[in-house]
C-alpha cells in the first residue's frame, strides 16, 4: 500500500521542480535552406576549396611559364706570356685574357615538350580538385540534411513523448483512485507505474536525440546554432528522377572516375613518349653567328625533347676574327635496345591497366547510382504505406470520439486514439525524411545538386 503514496510524492516533487525552473527563452526558427547557406564554413568544404585554389595556382603558373627558362652564363681564361725562338731570334708573346658572358633562353615549342605535359597534368589536377570540391559540398549538404531532419524527427518525438507521459500519469492517478476505492489491484497500479516510467524514459531519449542532432548540425556547419527550432519539413511528394541521366552524369563526373581518367591520360602520355623515343632520332640542329672561336648569337632545336633555345654571348679578349655563320646538326638513332623495348611494353601495359581501372570505376559508380535509386523507390513505397496508416489512425480516432459521445468510451480512450494518430504522423514524417535523404543521396551519387 506504500506505492501510491510514494508515486504521488514523486509526481508532486517533479511538478514543483518544473514550477521552480525558470522559463527558457523562445527558440529561433531555423530552416533547412538557412542552414545550407552556411555550408561554406564547414571544414570539409573549406579544405576542398583550398585544394582547388592550389591547383588553379599551379595551372596558372604552368600556363604562364610554358617551359620558359632564362639563364646567364660566363667564362674566363687567362694565358700567361711566353717566349719563342725562330731563326735564332727570340720573340716574346704577351699574356692573353679571354672569355665570354651571355644569356640563354629555352622554350618548349613542340606539342610533346615536357612543359606541355606539365600543363596537361596541371589541368587534370585542377579538374580532379574541382570534382572533389563538388563531392565535398554534396556530402556536406547530405550531412546537414541528415542532422537537420534528425532534429525535426526528435522534436516531434519529444512532443509525442510528452503527451504520452501526461496520459500515463493520468492513468496512474485513475488506478490509484480505483485502488483506494477497492476497484483496482496492486498489480494494476504497478503496471501503471511501469508505464509512467517507460514514458519518462522515452521522453528522456527523445530529449537526448534532439540534443545530439543539434550538436551534430553545429559540427556539420562549423558553428554553434544556439537555441533554435526546426521549422522545415520534408516534401510531401517526391518524383523519381531519370535513372539513365543520373548514371550518365555519375560515369562522367564522379571524382573517382575523373581520377581514373587522369591516370589513363598520364599513362597514354608516357606511352607516347616511349613511342617517340623508339621512332624519332635524337636530333639536335644548331646555328651560330659570331666570331669563329665563340660568342655571338646562337640557336638550337632538339627534336626529341621538343625544345628550342636562343642565346647571345659577348666575347672579350684579343679575338679579332670576323663574324660568320656556323651551322651544325647531330643526331643518333637506337637500332637495337632490349631495355627500350621493355620500357615500351611496360608503358603499353600501363595504358591497358588504366583503361580497365576506368571501366571498373564507371561500373562501380553506375552500380552505386542504381542501388540508391532502388533505395529511393522502396522509401517512396514506405511513405505510401505510412499515409494509409495515418488514415487508419484517424478513422480509429473518429470512432473513439463517436463512442465517447455515446457513453461507451472514456476521454482517455479518445486521448489514446489521438496519440495513435500522433504516432502514425510521426512514422509518416520519419518515412518522408528517409525518402528525402534517399533522394539527396541519389543526387550526390550522380554529382547533381537539386
Amino acid at each position: 500500500m506504500r506505492f501510491p503514496i510514494l508515486s504521488a510524492a514523486l509526481l508532486c516533487g517533479a511538478a514543483l521542480a518544473q514550477t521552480a525552473t525558470p522559463a527558457a527563452p523562445p527558440a529561433t526558427p531555423l530552416t533547412l535552406d538557412a542552414a545550407l547557406q552556411s555550408l561554406a564554413q564547414s571544414p570539409s568544404v573549406t579544405q576542398a576549396a583550398l585544394s582547388v585554389q592550389v591547383a588553379q595556382t599551379n595551372l596558372n603558373a604552368a600556363r604562364t611559364a610554358r617551359g620558359l627558362s632564362v639563364s646567364v652564363n660566363g667564362n674566363a681564361t687567362y694565358t700567361g706570356p711566353y717566349s719563342t725562338t725562330a731563326n735564332g731570334t727570340p720573340t716574346s708573346v704577351p699574356g692573353d685574357l679571354g672569355g665570354s658572358a651571355g644569356v640563354q633562353v629555352s622554350l618548349g615549342i613542340l606539342p610533346w615538350s615536357s612543359n606541355q605535359y606539365g600543363l596537361y597534368a596541371a589541368q587534370r589536377a585542377l579538374n580532379l580538385s574541382q570534382a572533389q570540391l563538388r563531392s565535398s559540398e554534396l556530402t556536406a549538404r547530405l550531412n546537414v540534411a541528415q542532422q537537420y531532419f534528425g532534429a525535426v524527427l526528435a522534436q516531434q518525438e519529444l512532443e509525442l513523448a510528452t503527451r504520452t507521459l501526461a496520459l500515463r500519469q493520468r492513468e496512474l492517478t485513475v488506478r490509484q483512485a480505483q485502488q483506494t476505492a477497492g476497484n483496482a489491484t496492486t498489480e494494476a497500479v504497478l503496471n501503471a507505474q511501469a508505464n509512467v516510467q517507460a514514458a519518462q524514459g522515452t521522453q528522456l531519449q527523445a530529449t537526448s536525440s534532439l540534443d545530439t542532432a543539434q550538436r551534430g548540425l553545429s559540427a556539420a556547419l562549423g558553428r554553434e546554432i544556439g537555441n533554435v527550432s526546426f521549422s522545415s519539413r520534408p516534401a510531401d511528394t517526391l518524383t523519381l528522377p531519370d535513372v539513365a541521366a543520373l548514371v550518365a552524369s555519375a560515369r562522367a563526373g564522379r571524382p573517382e572516375v575523373i581520377d581514373a581518367q587522369n591516370d589513363l591520360a598520364a599513362a597514354q602520355e608516357a606511352l607516347e613518349q616511349q613511342e617517340r623515343a623508339v621512332k624519332l632520332p635524337d636530333v639536335t640542329a644548331s646555328a651560330r653567328y659570331g666570331p669563329a672561336g665563340s660568342g655571338g648569337l646562337s640557336t638550337s632545336l632538339n627534336l626529341q625533347a621538343g625544345t628550342a633555345s636562343v642565346g647571345y654571348n659577348v666575347p672579350f679578349g684579343n679575338d679579332s676574327t670576323p663574324n660568320r655563320v656556323v651551322a651544325s646538326i647531330s643526331g643518333s638513332y637506337t637500332v637495337f635496345s632490349p631495355a627500350q623495348k621493355a620500357q615500351l611494353s611496360a608503358a603499353q601495359a600501363a595504358v591497358t591497366q588504366a583503361r580497365l581501372t576506368l571501366s571498373v570505376q564507371q561500373q562501380n559508380v553506375e552500380l552505386d547510382v542504381r542501388s540508391k535509386y532502388s533505395t529511393l523507390q522502396i522509401a517512396l513505397l514506405t511513405v505510401q504505406s505510412k499515409v494509409s496508416a495515418v488514415q487508419v489512425a484517424q478513422s480509429t480516432l473518429a470512432t473513439a470520439r463517436t463512442r465517447l459521445q455515446a457513453g461507451t468510451a472514456t476521454a482517455d480512450d479518445v486521448t489514446a486514439a489521438e496519440l495513435g494518430v500522433a504516432q502514425a504522423e510521426r512514422d509518416l514524417l520519419a518515412a518522408r525524411i528517409s525518402a528525402q535523404l534517399a533522394l539527396i543521396s541519389l543526387q550526390n551519387a550522380a554529382v547533381r545538386v537539386n
